[in-house]
């Protein structure tokens, strides 16, 4: 079954910003993997565009039917409103990186996962010690924020870096 792509005019059966020729030229270029399968492909697009859905964008979707998070109006990067109709290649390429980030974590068990360097030393040969990750649901933790797709959706989520929340 073909991906319904979004084009910027508001599809409301868009599956997808990108095809799964561009999301293998993309895995090609940067080195990632993905799977051969070309229904394997479409289903990642189509998670990664569900991933995408669910986050805080600026601005606010362009059409009331529209099926993803983009096309949106409303969208001020570097002092410049972008067009209700325009798809930022930040979202595209973001949306090949989360794809083939998705595809990383699935392949990954989380019991071979490690958290963060809690400690390191050196004394002739190095020593780490990696963060426990609490995780007892035996799925994936989702991405992490620095995490290619992160560094593309930046400029164009709603809250960027850090921020204060009072209690």
């Amino acid at each position: 079954m073909a991906l319904i792509i979004e084009d910027g005019s508001g599809i409301a059966d868009a599956e997808s910003y990108a095809t799964t020729e561009q999301l293998a030229d993309y895995a090609a270029k940067f080195g990632v993997t993905i799977p051969e399968d070309m229904l394997a492909q479409e289903a990642l697009l189509r998670r990664s565009a569900l991933v995408m859905n669910g986050m805080k964008w600026k601005g606010r979707r362009a059409h009331e039917e529209q099926a993803l998070a983009w096309p949106r109006e409303g969208v001020q990067v570097d002092g410049a409103y972008k067009r209700s109709n325009y798809i930022p290649r930040e979202i595209f390429y973001g949306q090949l990186a989360l794809a083939a980030e998705i595809h990383k974590d699935d392949l990954r068990p989380p019991e071979t996962r490690q958290g963060a360097v809690i400690r390191k030393r050196v004394e002739g040969a190095v020593e780490v010690e990696y963060a426990q990750i609490n995780n007892t649901s035996g799925r994936l933790l989702p991405a992490a924020p620095n995490r290619p797709s992160q560094t593309q959706f930046a400029d164009y989520l709603d809250r960027r870096g850090l921020f204060a929340v009072r209690a």
